[in-house]
């Protein structure tokens, strides 16, 4: 399966949300422009605007709301991305400089700010407390998220149960408020809305725990360099699962290794592969991807019969497919 099909397929609406995205962003700063015009050039896979069409059309039509819900669902999550980059200190995603190593630390948070504050402007001019209610909710909880990773990779006690907290806000958070504002917005009732919300969740945990396998296999070409999170100290299910599996004595080994290596440790990075392999830490965190892809693809099942249905089933469905 490829995005760019299934974003082809709804290339119309697509344009529509990148140009409202262009036009909200637009300010009398010349800065800000130069940083706005960047970012808008390097835009990702778009996932998150992209299940939001899909759901309404998958309910009944596509609206004008639609369209905005859409929008925020994207400024929001590059909003969030330029955050991390500042908390993380990261000098490069997508394979280009960040906003904070191409411009400053300073314009990578207040142009995140910006973002945000222009997303919810959308909102408020939609006048939908639902609508609202949805967004406001996930930036709630990716703040959470965030604190809560950061607050973890300190101690080093990530248990997969601390992992999903993390995953189910920092991610499937923003996955939840794109499905349901899509769904609702094109006429959708609550048992939908509910359904489809599950949908996205399990979507959005499977989509995490992805790009968390990617991270410990480097011969992937994914454009995500292998060992970052493990340099940033952030435990992730890979290592979790393998972590379970050591005896405890390699266990607290591995863990004194992480806490006591510097972020540029290239050999950190390899023990940490090697351990992980050791114990097949990457086939159990594919286990749990492949569950939790069956799990969003079964709540659609109530939904009607339609093109957007196969597509959001297929979408959680190639998410959800082994890497090795």
């Amino acid at each position: 399966m490829e995005l760019k099909r299934v974003q082809g397929a709804i290339q119309a609406d697509f344009d529509k949300v990148n140009i409202l995205i262009k036009e909200s962003l637009e300010s009398e700063v010349e800065l800000l422009n130069t940083i706005n015009k960047y970012l808008l050039n390097l835009k990702g896979k778009q996932i998150r605007p992209l299940l939001c069409l899909l759901s309404a059309k998958a309910c009944t039509e596509m609206t004008p709301v639609t369209i905005s819900c859409a929008a925020v669902s994207e400024m929001i999550h590059t909003a969030t991305l330029m955050h991390d980059d500042v908390a993380d200190n990261s000098s490069v995603r997508r394979g280009s400089p960040t906003v904070q190593s191409a411009f400053s630390p300073a314009a990578s948070v207040l142009t995140g700010d910006y973002w945000l504050a222009k997303a919810l402007s959308l909102l408020v001019k939609e006048n939908d407390p639902k609508v609202l209610g949805f967004f406001t909710r996930a930036v709630e909880e990716l703040s959470e998220g965030e604190l809560f990773q950061m607050q973890k990779a300190s101690k080093l006690d990530t248990s997969e149960k601390d992992y999903l907290e993390i995953i189910t806000r920092k991610t499937s958070s923003l996955f939840v408020a794109a499905v349901a504002s899509g769904a609702y917005s094109g006429g959708a009732g609550d048992k939908i809305i509910e359904d489809m919300s599950r949908y996205a969740y399990h979507l959005g945990i499977a989509f995490q725990i992805r790009d968390d396998i990617f991270d410990y296999m480097p011969d992937l070409n994914t454009g995500k360099n292998a060992g970052t999170d493990i340099r940033e100290k952030k435990i992730t299910l890979p290592l979790i699962c393998a972590l379970e599996r050591a005896k405890p004595q390699e266990r607290d080994e591995m863990l004194m290794l992480i806490k006591e290596s510097l972020y540029d440790d290239d050999s950190l990075v390899k023990k940490t592969l090697d351990f992980v392999k050791r114990y097949d830490g990457i086939s159990s965190a594919q286990n749990a991807l492949s569950q939790h892809s069956k799990i969003a693809i079964d709540a659609l099942k109530d939904l009607k019969e339609s093109i957007y249905k196969n597509e959001l089933a297929d979408l959680a469905l190639y998410v959800g497919t082994r890497l090795v």
